[in-house]
């Protein structure tokens, strides 16, 4: 973008939408030209609003937006739906996996940094997080580490790794992501299954993913170890809001 103020055409996905006075809403929006970016839908409260459900969290749209350089949240104009999910507010685990995805999203991505890889990405998660009957909640821990990957941050392993290893697992360095057999040394340990699990994860394309059958224990454990190698990598970044209240949710 030149220093001009300009029309921008393009489609997004909606992260985050908070009301601003009485009318309006302040849109955060991951953009496929621009990445992440601010605007301001006026009038998107009122009940004929033109707006209508374009701006709820998780929404796959195509926006205009009126684009002037010298501010920090520039005016949307229109938003149509691309595809609307309306199946993910069905489920509440559904929510819980979507709202932790765009969440992790707005808290790594800088703000007019494109990235059409993660925007790719994050497209075809949601579609599939509205789509599938089964296994969605493999798209969590596929999605985190798949982003990490694309910001320079991909486990780093072998296949043969696994055949060497015995049931006693062995240990992800989490500096270098290099996934090393037996015990002793420092990293996360974990079992074979959860090893293995993470393995997929990192690398199978989706399709296959959707595939992987997980018992709970096996879960557990790799959302765990995802968890600590996005924490160790980001560090603060690493967000847990949407985590704690739906965990006070369940508790409940």
């Amino acid at each position: 973008m030149n220093g001009k103020p300009s029309i921008l055409r393009t489609e997004a996905v909606v992260l985050r939408s908070m009301d601003y006075g009485e009318t309006s809403k302040i849109v955060t929006l991951f953009t496929r030209e621009m990445g992440k970016i601010g605007v301001m839908a006026k009038g998107a409260r009122n009940p004929k609003s033109r707006f209508g459900s374009t701006l709820d969290p998780l929404s796959h749209i195509q926006v205009i937006i009126y684009y002037k350089p010298t501010r920090d949240l520039q005016s949307l104009t229109e938003a149509s739906h691309v595809r609307a999910y309306t199946s993910i507010r069905d489920s509440l685990r559904r929510i819980e996996v979507g709202l932790r995805i765009i969440e992790l999203t707005n808290s790594l991505m800088q703000v007019e940094e494109q990235n059409l890889k993660i925007f790719t990405l994050l497209v075809s998660v949601i579609a599939a997080l509205a789509e599938v009957d089964e296994r969605f909640e493999n798209l969590l821990p596929f999605y985190q580490l798949r982003l990490a990957s694309i910001l320079g941050f991909a486990p780093s392993f072998e296949k043969e790794i696994f055949d060497e290893m015995g049931r006693e697992g062995g240990r992800v360095e989490l500096d270098s992501g290099v996934i090393r057999s037996g015990s002793g040394g420092t990293g996360y340990t974990a079992g074979r299954s959860v090893l293995r699990a993470f393995a997929i994860l990192a690398r199978a394309p989706l399709v296959d993913v959707l595939r992987m059958s997980l018992r709970p224990k096996i879960r557990s454990g790799v959302e765990g170890l995802v968890a600590e190698y996005m924490k160790y990598h980001f560090e603060d970044a690493y967000p847990n809001r949407s985590e704690r209240v739906f965990s006070q949710l369940g508790r409940a």
